[in-house]
């Protein structure tokens, strides 16, 4: 019983030793993978803010302020570097934004994020007009 005690000792340490950097790139990649969720889900909030607005104006310009505003805003940094484009494809309005997500290690380059909304400019039409 004693000599099997002392042939194990100090197993635990080097067991640690080995999993630790396994368990630090897991949760690196893990907390990375979320940021950059937090980044697309920024994107796709200040895309339909932007698409919104557009439909109901008619006006990319004013659908493109309201996107750079909700980029700014939503996420509170989630989203870096943000290029919002508004444009209008036939009867419908297309908002696009793109960004960077945050990164968590300085030497690995941050992911990039695009979201796209288009829906159709909305009109008003009374009872009866076709």
């Amino acid at each position: 019983m004693w000599s099997r005690a002392r042939r194990e000792r100090g197993a635990s340490a080097i067991e640690l030793v080995l999993y630790t950097p396994l368990l630090m790139i897991t949760m690196i990649i893990t907390i990375q993978f979320a940021l950059t969720y937090l980044a697309k889900q920024s994107a796709s909030a200040a895309a339909r803010e932007a698409a919104r607005v557009a439909r109901v104006t008619g006006d990319a310009d004013q659908g493109r302020l309201k996107g750079v505003s909700s980029a700014q805003t939503l996420g509170r940094g989630m989203l870096h570097d943000p290029q919002i484009t508004v444009v209008r494809v036939g009867d419908s309005m297309r908002a696009t934004v793109s960004g960077r997500a945050s990164r968590l290690l300085p030497f690995v380059d941050s992911p990039r994020v695009e979201e796209v909304v288009q829906g159709r400019i909305e009109e008003y039409q009374l009872d009866g007009a076709p």
